[in-house]
């Protein structure tokens, strides 16, 4: 693909969208056009997008850099600083390479950047420090990846003690490859349920209002969280407690949950590079969250947001619907949710 000329923005309220109205991941198409599946599953999972690279990135941790072994049976310095430090340096290279290309050196401009304004450099009290950037990456590297490491540790100490089934690729390879989309559907869930919970009033005041201070936001604001937000939310990888799998498994959903973070906070749909698109990160569904507060809980693998009507389009009628329904709940006092017709 080559780069174009940078357009003007493309409306009012976005300097560069994708594709009108914003969709779901096609699983979910009735009736199901393969063509469309197949292209989908190319692009996110064969091409090198976010996706492909923290699955690739699994891979190297859990057969060569760091796989389970039997000295993780019992809880030691040595093999959980290493899991520490690893995860604060995946955070440190993921988000922090992604906000120096796009708001340190600039290095692609305006092109495919959401939000027409400028990202957030001038001191405010708003924040920790007084500027955006530091208080994320405090809070990031704080609690996010300090609690992510923490569930690691416990999980490979699980694995080691013969805690959780491990499922081979040799003896089932069809559910061993499966599992990774089954994880990104379990993980679209389990976002759904507990950022609908953190949208309470009382929880938001509190817990998420930490996460929502990033209106315009940064590769750094994706793990920027209150602790109680980020246990909550990196939760989603203690489902291989109850399913069998491999470390690899557990490996990808906690790269997903935490670097995938920065990635879908980033402000730009992919990453450009010598004049072609280098990475894909697709992540204007959440955008419009950050934007609008009170629509798309969820993410683009399933449409939860959809089904229980709170699925903004990126139309300008998902705008004003939206802008209603924040109203109501607001004038109500509290949030409640409830499937369409109920």
């Amino acid at each position: 693909m080559t780069k174009k000329t940078d357009p003007e923005p493309m409306s009012r309220e976005w300097h560069w969208h994708p594709e009108l109205p914003v969709r779901h991941a096609p699983y979910w198409l009735w009736p199901p056009k393969p063509a469309a599946l197949i292209k989908w599953v190319w692009q996110n999972w064969l091409q090198f997008s976010d996706r492909s690279f923290f699955l690739a990135l699994a891979f190297l941790v859990a057969f060569w850099l760091h796989p389970v072994g039997q000295e993780q049976s019992s809880l030691g310095l040595g093999w959980t600083a290493w899991v520490f430090l690893r995860n604060w340096l995946l955070l440190l290279i993921v988000a922090g390479g992604l906000h120096h290309w796009f708001y340190g050196i600039d290095g692609q401009g305006k092109l495919q950047k959401f939000d027409p304004r400028p990202y957030f450099k001038r001191k405010n009290a708003l924040f920790k420090f007084g500027y955006q950037t530091w208080d994320n990456v405090y809070y990031s590297m704080m609690f996010g990846a300090t609690i992510l490491s923490s569930l690691e540790c416990f999980l490979r100490w699980s694995y080691a003690n013969g805690l959780i089934g491990t499922l081979s690729f040799g003896a089932h390879p069809v559910w061993f490859i499966l599992m990774f989309p089954l994880l990104a559907l379990w993980q679209s869930f389990h976002f759904y349920v507990v950022h609908l919970f953190l949208h309470q009033p009382f929880i938001y005041k509190y817990v998420h209002s930490v996460h929502h201070r990033n209106v315009n936001t940064g590769p750094w604001s994706g793990m920027s969280m209150h602790p109680v937000e980020a246990l909550t939310y990196l939760s989603a990888i203690l489902i291989v407690l109850i399913l069998p799998s491999h470390p690899v498994h557990m490996l990808f959903l906690g790269y997903w949950l935490m670097l995938g973070a920065a990635s879908s906070h980033s402000g730009y749909e992919a990453l450009w590079a010598r004049d072609r698109q280098a990475i894909l990160l697709g992540a204007f569904f959440h955008q419009l969250h950050h934007r609008y507060y009170e629509c798309n809980y969820g993410n683009a693998e399933m449409p939860w947001d959809k089904w229980f009507g709170t699925y903004h389009d990126g139309s300008e009628e998902a705008t004003q619907r939206t802008r209603n329904r924040k109203r109501q709940m607001h004038g109500s006092g509290f949030a409640v949710l409830l499937p369409k017709g109920l």
